[in-house]
Formats: structure tokens, C-alpha cells, sequence
């Protein structure tokens, strides 16, 4: 107890000093062993360094010239023997530095031999290497003078060749017996020669006695075949050019036995040589190795004593060091490391959430200064994140107050342009027409975009993941991008490599939102060819399967700087794709991060003006009872699934309908769509009314079949009037009518006390089928409450 309470107190003197001070002692103490260490470190290697210099400095190189010069005498004996076998002017020169090599050896070895008995194996290397270098040189000389000779037989026995063939053919035509007699003899004369040439060349290399005998037996058959010439020989003429064969073949007989007798000899020196070669290894590696091994068994043994006894005196101070280093690292941790974890260990309570945690440092130094800095910052950051959460809910409603009053126009600009094209049969119109319902319809698009991005960065985007048909949630991808490949004369084709589930677990219409992105990019950037949507199934037997999508056109493709740039929002391929193609560059952005939240992820190659591929891969969920199909099941499929649909795309509208709509243009519009289609509608201009309206219609019995309820009115708005009628007891359906598409609009809507929701701008069949069902159902309920 008296000790912890020594150190206790110790610890908290040292949290008193500042923390510059506790360095300088901690270091000071470390410097200091440090600096002694290294004194009697120094002064131990200084003794073994004067006993080993010797080995050092001496022995070795003296070691390494010999090595040297055994290696530079091979080397001269390797160029030699090759200079003999090749006559290559290459092996000269390496035979030149081989030589330079071994002098320069030698010189060191003489300068570096102290002992006598070094100084009498020099003069013996001397000696034998200038024998060696001689034989090397005469051996050179006579492989020269060979060639030469050879040379000039060679010379001699294409002149002969042509001799005894420019006498053939003068004989070739001459069919008496004295000319066969001729041609066969110079036949065999010129096939005679030529034995004996080879069988020269073939001595050079081979050596082989044997091949003396064939020389001298093919000079004879050559004699023997030129006498049958003579013989068959009439005039002056041919036997001058006989002699003059004769001749010719004298000379090249002398010159090739001159060759043979010089390869004799260049052999009988080649034996002296290796011999020599073989003494001086003997000199080299037999007597001069021993003598320095022995000189160095003797410098080892002193470095090796003085090594031993640095070890001792190291040993000790590395146990002082230690000690004191544990001192060191002990005021350290105390005094600085303690707190400092303290403060870590607040930071990650902060970190993780729980903001009104403080840090408690009982430090005076910088660190207590630093907790009650952080502390006060945390203050700080609490402040600012309400700020910045209030912030967010402002930027939330602006955009959803944005969304609304958008989309709430171009639901009468939509809707009136769809009227007006089906009364309208003027081409001209029809286009202009058109032209306004695309652009319309491409500004939808564009705010879509824009409130996605917004909902994914706000971590506000709704994905579910329930079981889906494959299969239709396919076909209706590629029925609604095969027009747009239609009208630019594209072919769009689904592959199916494999099987794949015909359910699967997903968020079906963010992947639909996905695959409609790429395939939509892939025709847009796609001037002629093909679009395909290759499907594959991967990681079947794996916990997390996955569904691998690849979107490949033969458009205009990307450079690796482009596709550098992809991804990022608002961000195109260059500044002319906009220009060009159109778009905002939030289509990727969106892909990327639905990707990431349905688990996969999505990668691009690309060939620039070839074609891109983007591959996207989602997580599916489990599988193991569902039925999978290949490509020959798929397309039936597809077309079941297509003609056999369970939606009504066209209604009867015979109900009476109140319609709560402030705005003039879609009081319009709604109106005509609901009485074209036989329905009765009723209108409030604003949520006030349109309680009134509702509740007097009740109290007379004639209730309205359905309200729709426009969520953003003067007076009184949609949430509050149907909140108010549901509190009247009203029980008939109220359908929702808002152009706010923001995450929790739908919920909102239904927590009023809506029955369903529908979004502006109108799709009238869409609408139509909503109007239906909540009618239907409610009808159900009434008769089953009964």
C-alpha cells in the first residue's frame, strides 16, 4: 500500500507539469543512457575492428585476386578452344581482356603478399602463366596459319570443280564409248575430290584417324579415275587441260596435308596447354588457399575474442537502457498516455451518439486544456447538427414545395396535349403536339432525377425488398424500351446465359428504375446496331446469391478519361453530350447508389466508338424453393405473362365524384377526363368546400362514390379536410391528389386518413384503375360489414 500510495502521489506531481516538461526528463533520461551506450559501444567496436582489419582489409582481397585469377585462366583456356573450334574473332577479344584480367589479379596479389612464402608463389604463377600465355599464342597462330592453308585448298578445289565440270560438258554429248569412258571418269573424279575435301573439314573437328586413311584412299581413286581419263583422251587439247587438273590437284594434295599436320599439332599443344592450365590451379587453389586459410583461422580467433567480450559489456548496457527506458515510458504513460486515452475514449462515446457525454481529464496541462476545448466544441457540434436537421427539413420542404408546384402545371399542360392529339388528325400539329408531351414528359424526368438524388443523399429513399416476378418486372422493361429502340431503328434483345429464378427478393421498382437508366442511355448514345440485356444468375450455392445484369450497345463508347468522370452527379462524358444527347448526368449517379443499396454494385468497360457494357449485379434473397428458367422457357413466359394480364386498362366511370382542386387548368382537365368517361363530377375550389360539399351530400343520402382530394388548397388544405371528415364520421373513399413525390408523402397522405394516393401529372389509366379499386373495395367491406 505505501508503494502505490508513492507512486499515487508521484503520478499526480507529474500531471502538475506541463507536458514539455515530462518529455524533456523522459527524453533526457533515454539521451543519456543513450549517449553512454554508444561511448563504450564505440571503444569495444574500435578493439574488434583493429583485429579484424587484417581479415578485412587484407585477406580478403587476397582471396578474392586468386579466385579472380582461377577464374580469368579458365576463361582464357574457354576463348582458346573456342577460337580453335569457330574461328570467330569475338573469342580474340575476349581472350585480350580474359589476359588483362589475370595481370591486373596478379598485380593486386603481389601488392597484398607480405609473407616469403606468398612472395615465392608469385614467382611460381609468373612463370607459369607467361608459359601459359604462349602456348594460348602459338596456339592461335597455328589456327590462323590452318585456316589459311585451308583457305587456299578450298580455292584450290573449286578450281578443279571447274575444270573437270567444264569437261563434262563437252562430253554429254559425245555417246561413243570414249565419251561414256570420259564422263564416267570425270564423274568419279570430281566425287573423289570431294570425299577427300570433307573428309579435311571433318578432321579439323573430329580428329579421327580413320578419317586419314579416306583421305588418302579418295587422293588414289582420284589418281586412278584421272589415268581412265587420260585414256579416253584423243587430242592435244584435253590432255594440256588433264595436266592442268593435275596440277591443281598437286596443289590442293600439299595444302591439305599441311592442314591435317597443323590440327596434329595444334592438338599435341592443346594437351600441353590444359597441362599448364592444370598446374596453375594447382598453385592457385592447392598451395595458396591453405596459406591464407591458415592466416585467417588465426584473425578470426582474435576478433572472435574480442566479439565475446563486447557481447558481455553490450549485455550489461542494454540492461541499464532497458531499466531506464521503463522509467521513461512510465512517466510517459502516467502522465501523458493515461489522459490521453481518457480523451479517446470520450471521443468515441461522442462519436457514437451520445452527445451529452463530457470528458472528465483532472490534467492541468494542454491535454485538461485540450478535454475542456473538445468539451465545449461538442457543445458547439450539438448546436450546429439541430441547425443543420432543421436546415434539411427546410431543404426537404422547399423541394416537395417545388415538386408540387411543377408537376401540378404540367399535369393540365400533359393532359390537355394528350386531348388535343386524340382530336387533332393534322400531321404537322400532331408533331408539334408531341413534341410539347416529350419535353413535358422529359422535365418529369429531369425533377424525378433531381428529388431521387436529393431522397439518396438524405439517406431518405424508401427500398423494400419483397418477392417479385423476374420475369414481368423483364417484359416490362423491354416493352417500354423497345419503342424507343424501335424509333431509332435499333435491335433490343434479352438473353437469358444460364438459369435464373423466376422470383426473386428485391425492391422491383428501384431495379426497374435501374435497368430502365442504362438501357435508356444505351439507345440514346446508340446510332446504329444492337442493344442486349444479358442476364445471369451467380453465387447460386452461396448465402447471397445474386442476379448479374449486363446492358451492352455498340454505340459511341468512352476513353478511360471519360469514363474517369462517370458517376459523378450532374456529370457527363464531356461538355458536348449535353449538348448533343441531352441530360443531366444524375441517370448514373442514381444507378450507382440504388445499386449500392440493393447490395451489389455496378462496373463499365468501354471501347471508344465500339460499344459500352455496364454490369450490375443485385442481391435476390433466398431461393431455394423457387422455380428457375433457361431461355427456351423464357420467352414463353414472357408472352403468358403479356397476354394473360390481371390489370383493367379501361373503365366505365359511372360514379359520382367530388373533385377538391384549386387550380383551374386540372379542375379542367380531371373533369374532362372523369366525364368522358361517364362519370359525374362535382367541384371545390378549396378544402372548405369540398367538407361542406361531402357532409350535405351524406346527410341527404346521396353520398359521393368518391372524393379526390387535391393535398395543397387555400382555407383549408387536403390533410386537414380529410382529417376533419374522418372526424365527422365520413367513411367514404378519399383519393389523395398531389404532385409531391418526396419520401413520406404517400404515408402522410394515408395518415390523414386517405384510402390511396395518386400523383400529378395524370396517367389516365393508372388514375382510372386507383378510382376503381378504392370504389370496389370499399363496396366489398360495406357488403361484408353487413
Amino acid at each position: 500500500m505505501q508503494k502505490q500510495t508513492l507512486y499515487a502521489r508521484i503520478a499526480t506531481k507529474l500531471r502538475k507539469w506541463p507536458i514539455g516538461d515530462r518529455l524533456k526528463v523522459a527524453i533526457g533520461l533515454l539521451v543519456l543512457v543513450q549517449v553512454v551506450s554508444g561511448i563504450v559501444t564505440l571503444f569495444q567496436f574500435s578493439k574488434i575492428n583493429q583485429d579484424i582489419s587484417q581479415l578485412v582489409n587484407v585477406e580478403e582481397p587476397l582471396e578474392e585476386s586468386i579466385l579472380e585469377m582461377e577464374i580469368k585462366a579458365g576463361e582464357i583456356a574457354r576463348a582458346v578452344l573456342d577460337y580453335v573450334r569457330d574461328r570467330n574473332q569475338k573469342h580474340l577479344s575476349k581472350l585480350i581482356s580474359s589476359r588483362d584480367g589475370f595481370v591486373e589479379n596478379y598485380s593486386r596479389y603481389q601488392k597484398l603478399a607480405n609473407s616469403d612464402k606468398e612472395r615465392i608463389l608469385s614467382n611460381k604463377i609468373a612463370v607459369r602463366y607467361s608459359d601459359y600465355n604462349q602456348m594460348s599464342a602459338s596456339i592461335i597462330r597455328l589456327a590462323d596459319h590452318r585456316d589459311a592453308a585451308l583457305k587456299v585448298f578450298v580455292n584450290h578445289v573449286n578450281h578443279i570443280n571447274q575444270l573437270i565440270d567444264h569437261e563434262r560438258v563437252k562430253s554429254n554429248d559425245d555417246h561413243s564409248d570414249d565419251g561414256l569412258k570420259k564422263a564416267n571418269a570425270s564423274h568419279n573424279m570430281e566425287k573423289y575430290l570431294n570425299i577427300a575435301f570433307g573428309s579435311i573439314e571433318e578432321y579439323i573437328v573430329k580428329r579421327n584417324q580413320s578419317l586419314l586413311s579416306r583421305i588418302f584412299e579418295a587422293e588414289q581413286k582420284f589418281k586412278i579415275f584421272e589415268g581412265k581419263y587420260l585414256e579416253a583422251i584423243s587430242n592435244h587439247v584435253e590432255r594440256q587441260r588433264i595436266k592442268e587438273i593435275d596440277l591443281e590437284f598437286a596443289k590442293a594434295t600439299s595444302y591439305g596435308n599441311q592442314v591435317v599436320n597443323i590440327t596434329d599439332d595444334i592438338d599435341q599443344l592443346l594437351g600441353k596447354f590444359e597441362q599448364n592450365l592444370d598446374a596453375i590451379n594447382d598453385l592457385l587453389h592447392n598451395q595458396i588457399h591453405p596459406l591464407i586459410h591458415a592466416n585467417t583461422v588465426i584473425a578470426t580467433h582474435d576478433a572472435d575474442s574480442s566479439i565475446q567480450s563486447a557481447k558481455i559489456v553490450i549485455s550489461i548496457l542494454a540492461i541499464i537502457g532497458t531499466i531506464f527506458g521503463l522509467f521513461s515510458v512510465w512517466i510517459i504513460s502516467r502522465g501523458i498516455v493515461a489522459p490521453i486515452l481518457e480523451l479517446s475514449d470520450g471521443v468515441e462515446l461522442i462519436a457514437a451518439g451520445n452527445v451529452e457525454h463530457r470528458i472528465q481529464v483532472d490534467s492541468q496541462d494542454e491535454i485538461g486544456r485540450l478535454a475542456d476545448a473538445f468539451n465545449h466544441m461538442v457543445e458547439d457540434l450539438v448546436i450546429a447538427h439541430q441547425e443543420a436537421e432543421k436546415a434539411s427539413h427546410i431543404k426537404s420542404a422547399f423541394l416537395a414545395n417545388m415538386s408540387h408546384e411543377i408537376r401540378t402545371p404540367m399535369t393540365a399542360i400533359l393532359g390537355f396535349a394528350e386531348i388535343m392529339r386524340q382530336k387533332n388528325h393534322d400531321p404537322e400539329t400532331v408533331r408539334h403536339i408531341d413534341t410539347i408531351k416529350k419535353n413535358g414528359e422529359y422535365l418529369l424526368e429531369l425533377i424525378n432525377d433531381i428529388l431521387d438524388v436529393s431522397k439518396i443523399e438524405a439517406d431518405k429513399l424508401d427500398v423494400e425488398a419483397i418477392q417479385c416476378s423476374l420475369i414481368e418486372l423483364i417484359e416490362d422493361v423491354k416493352t417500354l424500351m423497345e419503342i424507343r429502340a424501335l424509333d431509332k431503328g435499333l435491335d433490343l434483345s434479352v438473353i437469358v446465359e444460364g438459369k435464373i429464378p423466376s422470383w426473386i427478393q428485391s425492391d422491383p421498382i428501384r431495379l426497374r428504375q435501374i435497368l430502365i437508366n442504362l438501357l435508356s442511355n444505351a439507345i440514346k448514345f446508340t446510332k446504329q446496331g444492337s442493344v442486349q440485356l444479358v442476364i445471369r444468375a451467380t453465387d447460386l450455392d452461396s448465402e447471397a446469391p445474386s442476379l448479374q445484369f449486363d446492358v451492352i450497345d455498340t454505340g459511341i463508347g468512352m476513353t478511360e478519361e471519360q469514363l474517369s468522370r462517370l458517376f459523378q452527379p450532374f456529370v457527363q462524358a464531356d461538355s458536348s453530350t449535353t449538348r448533343k444527347y441531352g441530360g443531366t448526368g444524375l441517370g448514373l449517379t442514381i444507378c450507382k447508389r440504388l445499386t449500392n443499396i440493393l447490395g451489389g454494385e455496378i462496373v463499365v468497360k468501354s471501347d471508344y466508338g465500339t460499344g459500352t457494357t455496364f454490369t450490375v449485379s443485385v442481391k435476390i434473397g433466398e431461393i431455394h424453393d423457387v422455380e428457375f428458367v433457361d431461355q427456351q422457357a423464357f420467352k414463353p413466359e414472357l408472352n403468358d405473362s403479356l397476354a394473360n394480364p390481371n390489370k383493367k386498362t379501361d373503365f366505365e366511370m359511372s360514379y359520382n365524384i367530388l373533385l377538391a382542386e384549386d387550380g383551374l387548368d386540372n379542375q379542367k382537365l380531371i373533369r374532362f377526363l372523369l366525364t368522358k368517361a361517364g362519370g359525374k363530377v362535382t367541384l371545390a375550389e378549396n378544402g372548405k368546400r369540398a367538407v361542406d360539399l361531402a357532409l350535405d351530400a351524406t346527410e341527404n343520402n346521396q353520398p359521393f362514390d368518391v372524393i379526390l382530394m387535391d393535398m395543397q388548397m387555400p382555407e383549408l388544405d387536403g390533410y386537414a379536410a380529410t382529417k376533419l371528415l374522418r372526424s365527422k364520421g365520413y367513411h367514404h373513399p378519399i383519393i389523395a391528389l398531389t404532385a409531391h413525390t418526396m419520401s413520406g408523402a404517400r404515408e402522410e397522405c394515408l395518415a390523414a386518413g386517405c384510402n390511396n394516393y395518386a400523383t400529378k401529372p395524370i396517367n389516365r389509366n393508372q388514375f382510372f384503375a386507383t378510382i376503381h379499386e378504392c370504389i370496389t373495395a370499399f363496396h366489398q367491406n360495406v357488403e361484408t360489414f353487413h
